[in-house]
């Protein structure tokens, strides 16, 4: 059953990602990415727990688009920085409008109990995971 609501409600955000012509990885780097000037490769690879060749690649991807900059740290030339443009700004806020109105329909209709109860068990499961990935 769970695999079910996942994939309906992947379905309901990727009509929004396919309209921007844009991959749920992109997303994810453009969600993190949003609220930071920038951001160093490595760093972002750890933090969406991917390896570095990965995230050169969606990288590559999405300044080919214009919806981030890679930039060189002055001094050290093997580091290198993202950074979102505007253009990708408005891409995420659109997708996250989308993902928004998704959950909102997912769980419009649930009584403020049956939310409440549903985060209780989500929170849960979330420390648990948390958890085992440092163990």
């Amino acid at each position: 059953m769970l695999s079910d609501v996942m994939r309906k409600f992947l379905k309901r955000q990727t009509k929004e990602v396919v309209q921007g012509n844009i991959s749920l990885p992109q997303v994810f780097i453009l969600d993190v990415l949003k609220d930071r000037p920038s951001m160093r490769m490595g760093e972002l690879a750890g933090h969406l727990s991917v390896s570095m060749a990965a995230v050169t690649g969606i990288a590559d991807k999405l300044v080919k688009s214009g919806f981030v900059l890679r930039g060189s740290v002055p001094g050290d030339r093997r580091v290198v920085n993202i950074s979102i443009t505007a253009k990708g700004r408005r891409v995420i806020q659109r997708h996250n409008r989308a993902r928004h109105k998704a959950i909102m329909d997912m769980f419009g209709h649930l009584s403020a109990e049956d939310r409440k109860k549903y985060l209780e068990i989500l929170t849960k499961i979330h420390q648990h995971l948390k958890k085992d990935a440092r163990g």
